[in-house]
C-alpha cells in the first residue's frame, strides 16, 4: 500500500519533535543548570532543583520515541507485535498519545513558567499537527486492525 502524503507530514512532524527533543534533553543533561538553554531563571518556579529530569523526559519521550514511532508507521515491522486496545496499529495509537502528551507537557510549562520563547509555541503547533494528522481519516483508516 502505498503512503500518503499526509502520513509523510506526520512522519516530518514527528522527526522535528524528535530533534527537538534530542537537542534540548541532551543540553539539559550536559548542564543541569539551565544556563546553556538560557532557562536558569525560571528554575526556581520549577518542581525539581534541576534539569535533569526534565532532560531524561525530552531525551526520551521527546526524542527516541518519535524516531521510534516514526521507523513503526512508515516500515509496520511484523517482529513487533503490541496489544492495542483502540484496534488500530501500536504505532498509530502510541503517535496519537505522544501528540496528546506533548500538548500535557505544554500545558504544564505553560502553568508553571509561562509561554515566554518561540520555540514552546512551534512546539504547540506542531503537537496539534501530530494530533490532526493522526486524526485525518486516511491515515486512521490505513492503521486500523481488521476484527
Amino acid at each position: 500500500m502505498r503512503k500518503s502524503f499526509v502520513l509523510w507530514l506526520l512522519a516530518t512532524s514527528l522527526i522535528f519533535l524528535s530533534i527537538g527533543g534530542l537537542y534540548g534533553g541532551i543540553l539539559m543533561l550536559t548542564d543541569p543548570s539551565g544556563k546553556s538553554l538560557q532557562m536558569d531563571s525560571v528554575l526556581p518556579q520549577l518542581l525539581v532543583p534541576n534539569y535533569v529530569l526534565p532532560g531524561f523526559f525530552l531525551l526520551f519521550v521527546m526524542g527516541l520515541a518519535p524516531l521510534f514511532l516514526t521507523f513503526g508507521l512508515l516500515a509496520r515491522p511484523k517482529w513487533i507485535q503490541l496489544p492495542n486496545i483502540f484496534r488500530h496499529y501500536w504505532a498509530w495509537t502510541a503517535t496519537l498519545a505522544l501528540g496528546i502528551a506533548l500538548i500535557l507537557w505544554l500545558a504544564l510549562q505553560a502553568f508553571l513558567i509561562g509561554f515566554q520563547w518561540p520555540i514552546q509555541y512551534v512546539t504547540a503547533i506542531n503537537g496539534l499537527l501530530i494530533i490532526l494528522f493522526s486524526l485525518i481519516p486516511q491515515v486512521r483508516k490505513r492503521f486500523e486492525i481488521p476484527t
